[in-house]
């Protein structure tokens, strides 16, 4: 809180002083307010240059909310993910200092007023946001990781055919890479559904068009699912009637739509 308070102080000044150094500001900000030389001008410093747009507001619980808004959808620090937990549980997880700073802002006002309601619904509506894009490029990297693989495989058994990166061009295929497998005749086709997980126990979600698909085409579908928890990504390699004993059973009029399966030894 004292940076924030410290930068507040920085923008007051800077709109009345244009052109004046903003660590010149802070020195005369000492000299004159005894209560400055308790602040974090330092911490302000660096705050300036990340929020260079986050102005001074009239009420300074507001702006103290503008810059925690800022933290959060700028540096995504390791906490911002916790939001989407509801209020009470998110402060649970917070430090002593990190929820004065919220407590500081008013946004842990009890009962919250529409305000604070509005500002928790926009802040937790961005980190979902930046979770959902967070999500869609690890799933890009393990295609690629798929699509190279199948590459390496592919060459190492004399087929010419490269493999196809169907997701890019039709995300309602059911599968993302198209590949090959030695025929008789000629390859025959080889459809990869490709999934990516941090999750610990190993696990990855599967949707009800994915296990349609995987029945209708049989023996020729295949999941590739890759841990992008460590480095080098591990791929492990399933098959339908490996997932089958983990796949939901429809019920009366109920339908399963989503379902998570564990990927095992």
């Amino acid at each position: 809180m004292g940076g924030f308070e410290a930068l507040r102080v920085l923008r007051t000044h800077q709109r009345l002083n244009p052109g004046v150094a903003i660590r010149d500001i802070a020195t005369l900000s000492i000299r004159v307010d005894a209560d400055a030389g308790a602040l974090d001008f330092e911490a302000a410093f660096a705050l300036a240059e990340i929020f260079s747009d986050v102005h001074i507001a009239h009420d300074g619980v507001v702006f103290y909310q503008h810059c925690i808004e800022a933290v959060v959808i700028r540096r995504q620090p390791t906490w911002a993910k916790m939001m989407t937990y509801g209020r009470q549980k998110f402060v649970q997880k917070l430090s002593r200092d990190e929820q004065q700073c919220f407590r500081g802002a008013g946004l842990l006002e009890d009962p919250p007023s529409w305000p604070v309601i509005a500002w928790w619904d926009r802040v937790t509506s961005q980190v979902r946001l930046a979770g959902d894009q967070a999500k869609l490029e690890r799933a890009r990297k393990a295609e690629q990781l798929s699509l190279e693989h199948e590459a390496m495989r592919l060459q190492s058994m004399g087929i010419v055919r490269p493999p196809r990166w169907t997701a890019i061009e039709d995300n309602q295929a059911g599968y993302d890479i198209h590949s090959y497998d030695p025929g008789a005749v000629e390859p025959t086709a080889r459809l990869i559904e490709v999934k990516s997980t941090i999750a610990s126990p190993l696990r990855f979600m599967l949707t009800r068009h994915e296990w349609e698909q995987a029945l209708k085409f049989g023996a020729a579908y295949h999941f590739h699912v890759w841990d992008m928890a460590v480095i080098p990504p591990r791929l492990f390699e399933r098959t339908a009637a490996v997932i089958t004993p983990h796949v939901p059973s429809d019920n009366d009029k109920g339908r399963w739509r989503i379902a998570e399966i564990p990927v095992g030894a």
